[in-house]
């Protein structure tokens, strides 16, 4: 069982779910918000670890099981094409975004820390940078 979110499992559990054709532009580890509707069908009724990757055209979310982050518990594949809405915003700390993307029905909140203490991550900040730079380009 990991004990911390680490680059090994993100590229395996990314890899596992990601989109025929595509290719990652960018990783990152994140923390799905609760509250969504989502997190509520998967069962999850606080925040959730995830990897969250971004393709040439999909926002890709690997849901870790709350008590044994070395398991996928859900996937969420969300293609660029079908948001309706995007917006990033600055968190509470200072390397903290909060992306909030709606689709359809479907609403997530994603938070994206540049933060070492629960992830072995080494290329965070620029995963993260990615991802936000993928998105920005989306917001209407």
């Amino acid at each position: 069982m990991a004990l911390f979110m680490n680059e090994k499992d993100m590229n395996e559990m990314l890899a596992g779910i990601c989109p025929e054709g595509e290719t990652y532009q960018g990783k990152a580890w994140g923390t799905l918000m609760s509250g969504t509707a989502e997190m509520l069908a998967l069962g999850a009724l606080s925040n959730v670890s995830c990897y969250v990757g971004v393709t040439e055209k999909t926002l890709v979310i690997a849901v870790l099981e709350t008590f044994d982050i070395s398991h996928i518990y859900g996937k969420i594949l969300l293609p660029f094409d079908r948001l309706d809405e995007v917006k990033i915003q600055k968190g509470l700390m200072p390397s903290q975004r909060i992306i909030k993307v709606k689709s359809g029905k479907t609403k997530i909140k994603l938070s994206l820390v540049n933060n070492t203490i629960t992830a072995k991550i080494k290329d965070q900040k620029q995963g993260m940078r990615v991802i936000c730079e993928a998105l920005e380009h989306l917001k209407h």
